[in-house]
């Protein structure tokens, strides 16, 4: 399941053709920082429109236009198995605020686009992934955030404190000493 950039480029243009709205909000984010070109995990997209719960007949039709395959994530939101140009497939899992997948509505608001190709796309920051996983805390998340804490302490990843601070902030009450505390742990100064 390896994809290249152009590729990327490609699969969201073809989302947007289709009137998908949405920001991408999982490990894409990472390999982008780090100017990866070839990517193997799936791209996760928090759907701002149509809604991948009310509208699952929507995305079925799209899949059917387009010769993909469709099934469910763990959190019963719609999952797309796109087949690229290349012959390639890659899992596209589209999410929105459901049950405890949760995103504050101002970092979704706040993702910046950035320029692929010709395809300009949404993505949130790498704070925000950061504060995302610690929140997620499973131990598949907690070891992700080692990586990226490998990143930064060796340069090759850089963020801004103040951003993740203000993300906790975001979060519900009950959910920032947690966040906090899962950082303090790997060495993030929050």
């Amino acid at each position: 399941m390896a994809y290249t950039l152009n590729d990327l480029a490609w699969l969201l243009g073809k989302l947007q053709e289709h009137g998908v709205k949405g920001v991408v909000v999982g490990s894409t984010v990472v390999e982008l920082e780090l100017r990866r070109k070839k990517f193997e995990d799936d791209v996760d997209l928090f759907v701002t429109e149509p809604s991948p719960l009310i509208e699952e007949d929507f995305y079925r039709g799209l899949a059917e236009s387009e010769g993909w395959e469709i099934s469910l994530t763990a959190l019963g939101t719609p999952k797309l198995v796109a087949k690229l140009p290349s012959g390639e497939e890659v899992i596209v899992e589209l999410y929105e605020n459901i049950y405890d997948f949760y995103i504050p509505p101002e970092i979704i608001e706040s993702a910046p686009k950035k320029k692929l190709g010709r395809v300009e796309a949404r993505f949130i920051r790498l704070e925000d992934y950061i504060v995302l996983k610690a929140k997620a805390g499973r131990e598949v998340d907690i070891e992700d955030l080692r990586i990226v804490k490998e990143y930064i302490d060796e340069g090759k990843l850089r963020i801004d404190e103040r951003i993740v601070k203000r993300d906790i902030e975001l979060l519900p009450v009950e959910d920032r000493d947690f966040v906090a505390g899962k950082l303090r742990q790997l060495g993030f100064r929050v």
